[in-house]
């Protein structure tokens, strides 16, 4: 324990722009947007071990805690406030972006299930009333469960 004490009370500022160094690279190789105010908090530490080269450890890791803590809390609050995900966000749910739009059946549909071509891509989907379609036939989209569309005959 002496030697951790020991070491907390030797760090000067270099230290605390190492450590943030080391948060940002961590930050750059994971995808998380997580580390990025660990790391500026202890740059700013080290900064404020610059204007003041007699800080205690204590207040050091006090003052870096808090920044971290409060960056933290402040960007997820900011980033749900302007335009982080909504609950119904079409985020990773391309289906659900073509609620409404008209497509052609590929294929004539049995058991009211068969494929629909919708722009350039060929969908599986579902007719209401399982309903069988014929080839040409014109849908409307009217669900989707998971990548299969829900269709109704127009």
């Amino acid at each position: 324990m002496d030697q951790l004490t020991d070491f907390l009370g030797a760090m000067t500022y270099w230290h605390w722009f190492a450590l943030g160094a080391v948060l940002l690279i961590v930050e750059i190789l994971t995808p998380t947007f997580f580390f990025v105010w660990f790391g500026i908090a202890a740059v700013l530490v080290g900064l404020l071990h610059l204007a003041m080269p007699g800080l205690s450890w204590q207040i050091s890791l006090t003052v870096f805690g808090a920044l971290s803590i409060v960056s933290t809390v402040v960007w997820h609050a900011f980033y749900k406030k302007n335009g982080g995900p909504t609950p119904d966000s079409d985020l990773n749910q391309r289906a659900r972006r073509y609620l409404g739009r008209r497509a052609v059946v590929a294929e004539g549909f049995r058991n009211g299930r068969g494929p629909i071509l919708l722009d350039d891509t060929r969908w599986q989907a579902v007719s209401e009333g399982e309903a069988d379609l014929a080839p040409g036939a014109s849908v409307e989209i009217v669900g989707a469960d998971g990548a299969t569309l829900r269709v109704r005959a127009i």
